[in-house]
């Protein structure tokens, strides 16, 4: 079966036409609102972006005055975000083994990438581990309520679950829109199975936002903060 990381190389082309085309999706009216609501202020510590795509989120960040350093596993999606007119410093490494110092990190950024991480846990250990001490980890992610969800139902305005919210899944939502397509390989996890990776890293959370404006919100955001050393 194709890993999560390696479904995101497979359709990376697809996604840089989409993520790019402006006003497209939900980034620019839920996910980079949402998310920005729960960033700390820039104060001039390093930003690192776990799964940060062709670099459209890092980007923002960059605007907002933060530092910032991408982290993606796919060569096609870390050379368009290196690429771009505003080029993003890229590192190409999968999130659960970070080729960065311990501590180096006043905030880690995961915009949208959680859900598509094959190893959530070790991933969180690493932010965690190359987080400064009251350091910040920032997220926007799909509600776990709406990846719940039959796959055929997400875009509707009817919520059908067929299958039980705590057991993790993984599930494939294939999309099409104004003539362009793309297809997301993504787990459904429980909001307690996020939760727990981080409390059990030493991040507490600190402030969690939910959105959306059908019968289940689509969108969380979150911010944890860095209470303790990660376990070794």
């Amino acid at each position: 079966m194709t890993t999560l990381r390696d479904a995101w190389e497979e359709n990376a082309h697809d996604w840089i036409e989409w993520a790019r085309t402006q006003e497209h999706d939900g980034f620019w009216e839920g996910t980079w609102p949402e998310l920005h609501a729960v960033l700390p202020p820039p104060a001039g510590g390093l930003v690192v972006e776990v799964g940060c795509g062709e670099g459209r989120c890092g980007r923002k960040l960059i605007d907002l005055g933060h530092p910032v350093v991408g982290i993606e596993y796919s060569s096609t999606l870390a050379g368009a975000a290196r690429a771009a007119a505003q080029p993003l410093q890229v590192v190409r490494a999968d999130a659960a083994d970070l080729p960065l110092a311990d501590g180096i990190a006043a905030i880690v950024v995961a915009c949208m990438s959680l859900h598509d991480i094959d190893d959530l846990t070790g991933a969180i250990r690493e932010i965690a581990r190359v987080l400064l001490p009251a350091g910040h980890l920032c997220v926007a992610m799909v509600h776990p309520f709406a990846s719940a969800q039959d796959p055929a139902a997400m875009h509707t305005q009817l919520t059908v679950v067929r299958q039980p919210y705590l057991v993790e899944r993984r599930y494939e939502d294939h999309m099409e829109r104004d003539g362009l397509r793309m297809s997301f390989i993504s787990m459904h996890r429980p909001l307690s199975v996020y939760v727990s990776a981080c409390s059990g890293a030493g991040l507490a959370l600190t402030a969690l936002r939910e959105f959306g404006n059908k019968s289940i919100p689509w969108l969380l955001s979150a911010r944890f903060e860095k209470i303790a050393s990660a376990p070794r």
